[in-house]
């Protein structure tokens, strides 16, 4: 196997084949990149988070993650506003 093939391989990443629309290409791109969470990653890294941040964060997901669970039971019915449980 040639060096070229090899190193080709080994750096796979996003790509996106521009055929006419530049704009078009980057907006794809840009999607894939979003969407691969990579940006996010990123930032995630780039800077130091204290446990108790990192605590904090995680409850609020999970409060987001339960409120959204509580919308869905509501609209469903299973689950009724003024009822204390």
């Amino acid at each position: 196997m040639s060096r070229f093939r090899e190193a080709k391989e080994r750096h796979r990443g996003i790509t996106v084949e521009v055929r006419e629309d530049f704009g078009r290409a980057l907006r794809t791109f840009s999607k894939k990149v979003q969407d691969s969470g990579i940006l996010k990653e990123l930032k995630e890294r780039t800077a130091y988070e204290s446990p108790s941040e990192r605590k904090q964060r995680m409850r609020k997901q999970a409060r987001k993650r339960w409120e959204r669970e509580v919308e869905e039971m509501i609209a469903v019915g299973h689950w009724h506003k003024d009822k204390k449980y």
